[in-house]
């Protein structure tokens, strides 16, 4: 009798596992909002689908994502019709309508506006933003349905007699759409999703964050009420059990790093960078091709080849499209400008009296040509940097990679030309090292701060960068350190 016992309870055991995966699958909506909802090449992914993704394996449910609009979900969840929706924010009537878990995640919404469109708000919350829209005539742009954290903000934004000071769009690419045509002066969203959209759109550069304005909002998952009570006290622990022990956080970095590095370096100073070392390459290229006697038109090679040949090198590895020099003509027009000017001020030399011997001249071309290379050397090392953080893999590996390519593939290049083979650079320079070195360390930094990473620091690590590798190259110049064996 005894071993009828065991029998059956070895049975029960083995079938209970069972019984529980043979549970159905909870019905998820999910909405297209990179880098949170989204299909990569592998299937559908995202920093919120692979939290959900945890979440339900930890509490033992599985789950069915089917693609439906966020204002469709809301209302599918609060009928029965889909099981759960994730990424919502709290409001009393979603409470009423479902079952809302703890919080598991927080989204930060910012308010995106033109570069050149005037004064923008200062507010640094949802009570002094909406002080601001009732005290001023500008027009904004939310998406439909959504809540922005506060019931007050929530309640003006949604107000019919707002008229076309509130426009109301099907998600944040209409909004951007409208912003660059002028009809509204800005749009709240969500901070990441906004910088993907932005980095991706046709013109990155036409719009920027509001540096002052956070809005902090958690966010939920929200079930049906046909979903067991149970079911969602599951979730509720492992979500706990999750921030606990860090694999929310580790998800959080993962997506986050990359957006929010692309966001700090997408700005007005860093495009002041790349011109500055587009500027310095153009004029080491062109000093180079004077010490050579080479015609203007060899010197606008040599400029060129010094100033935009390692971003060419760079894209054409990782398979950058368009190829950056290609997406805008500013940078073969500050090569042109750059080789015109000082071939001018040249001549204008050459015809004024000397009032110093050759050889002076010559050695404050050098010093000169030196100092420019070391200029480009360093500045373009750290956009190499930059394109490495949109790459897939460690951004410590490919940040040194394509720093020393971007930093040092202009010159190289352009010493194979006026060398035909014999390069100093490769040989005795030091060269390529201080671009590998200094991009190291810049791409360890980043990866270090990236979740919590701010403009105001990029801006510093940049500034160390630069001015570091500029005063290593030109102190080994200086002591004209042998190359390594």
């Amino acid at each position: 009798m005894q071993r009828l016992w065991l029998l059956a309870l070895c049975f029960c055991l083995a079938w209970a596992p069972g019984r529980a995966q043979e549970q159905p699958p909870l019905r998820i909506g999910w909405y297209a909002e990179a880098p949170f909802q989204k299909e990569g090449p592998s299937g559908l992914t995202g920093l919120d689908i692979e939290m959900v993704r945890a979440v339900a394996r930890h509490a033992g449910q599985g789950l069915a994502f089917t693609r439906v609009p966020y204002t469709e979900l809301m209302e599918e969840v609060a009928t029965g019709r889909r099981d759960l929706a994730s990424g919502i924010a709290w409001t009393p009537e979603r409470a009423a309508a479902g079952r809302m878990s703890r919080a598991y995640r927080q989204d930060v919404n910012v308010l995106i506006q033109r570069r050149e469109g005037g004064a923008p708000p200062s507010a640094f919350d949802a009570p002094g933003l909406l002080a601001h829209l009732r005290n001023s005539e500008f027009r904004i742009g939310v998406i439909a349905g959504y809540s922005y954290g506060d019931a007050a903000l929530d309640a003006w934004l949604a107000d019919p007699a707002r008229g076309a000071r509130v426009r109301r769009s099907g998600d944040d690419a209409a909004n951007l759409r409208l912003l660059l045509a002028g009809e509204i002066d800005g749009f709240l969203a969500e901070r990441l999703s906004a910088a993907a959209l932005v980095a991706a759109s046709a013109a990155p550069r036409a719009v920027e964050e509001n540096r002052h304005l956070r809005l902090f909002i958690p966010l939920h998952l929200m079930f049906s009420r046909e979903v067991p009570e149970a079911t969602v006290v599951a979730f509720d622990a492992a979500i706990a059990a999750l921030r606990a022990d860090g694999t929310l956080d580790k998800i959080a970095v993962r997506f986050r790093a990359p957006v929010l590095l692309g966001l700090t370096l997408n700005s007005r100073w860093f495009f002041v960078l790349e011109v500055i070392g587009t500027l310095a390459g153009a004029l080491a290229g062109y000093l180079a091709a004077r010490s050579g006697r080479y015609s203007l038109f060899g010197a606008l090679i040599l400029a060129a080849t010094t100033a935009v040949g390692g971003g060419v090198l760079r894209d054409l590895l990782v398979g950058r499209h368009p190829i950056g020099v290609m997406s805008s003509p500013v940078y073969l027009q500050l090569v042109l400008g750059t080789v015109l000017l000082a071939y001018a001020v040249g001549r204008v030399a050459a015809a004024l009296p000397r009032l110093a011997p050759p050889s002076l001249g010559r050695a404050w071309r050098e010093r000169l040509f030196d100092l420019a290379d070391a200029i480009g050397l360093g500045t373009f090392s750290v956009v190499g940097v930059a394109v490495a953080v949109g790459t897939p893999g460690p951004l410590w590996l490919w940040g040194p990679l394509l720093g020393a390519i971007t930093g040092a593939g202009g010159g190289i290049i352009r010493d194979i030309i006026r060398g035909g083979g014999d390069v100093p650079n490769l040989k005795t320079g030091f060269y390529g090292e201080v671009a590998l070195i200094w991009s190291f360390l810049l791409a360890s930094w980043l990866e270090w701060r990236s979740a919590v990473i701010e403009r105001e620091e990029v801006l510093l690590a940049v500034l160390v960068t630069v001015s570091g590798a500029v005063v290593t190259r030109m102190a080994l110049l200086r002591m004209r350190a042998p190359g390594l064996p």
